[in-house]
């Protein structure tokens, strides 16, 4: 998707935020990702050896890291579809490589104030699982998954689904 049509479809989002439309209402969609309560992100330098960083995908039972350059500034996301992908069958061969090398480079970042609507358009669209929220510097500041949108609509309607008095 290019940009113009993505800012296109964000002003349209928040123009549809005056009213109801589409499965979910506007109390729902127009939620900043701020209510998911994203979280930390894990960042990883551009230089981090796959090896380490597949060791932190194991122990903090991740699907994605974040990659900064060396001003701290986001520079690409590395997920498990980029393993499978790009290292995968050569993997023996790469495990000292810097990531680097196989980040997906230049991001969808977010701040978080982006709706999320507009959040879920650009996962569906952009065919990513991942989304960094990022400050107006550039800095991570957190990161959004599509599990994460999930668990946080099913926990809402479970919790409306505990408050709801019959008659």
């Amino acid at each position: 998707m290019q940009s113009n049509e993505l800012n296109s479809i964000n002003r349209a989002l928040k123009m549809a935020c005056e009213t109801n439309f589409g499965v979910l209402d506007k109390s729902f969609l127009c939620q900043s990702l701020s209510a998911i309560g994203p979280r930390a992100p894990l960042c990883v330098v551009e230089e981090s050896p796959l090896q380490e960083v597949l060791n932190l995908f194991q122990s903090h039972r991740i699907g994605c890291v974040l990659v900064v350059d060396g001003a701290g500034k986001l520079s690409g996301i590395f997920s498990e579809r980029d393993f499978v992908l790009k290292v995968a069958v050569n993997f023996e061969a790469l495990r000292h490589h810097p990531i680097a090398e196989f980040m997906t480079r230049s991001p969808m970042a977010q701040s978080m104030d982006c709706t999320l609507a507009f959040a879920l358009n650009l996962m569906s669209h952009g065919g990513f699982r991942h989304i960094p929220i990022v400050d107006d510097d550039g800095i991570p500041i957190g990161s959004i998954s599509v599990s994460d949108v999930i668990d946080y609509i099913v926990s809402s309607l479970t919790q409306a689904l505990l408050n709801f008095k019959t008659s």
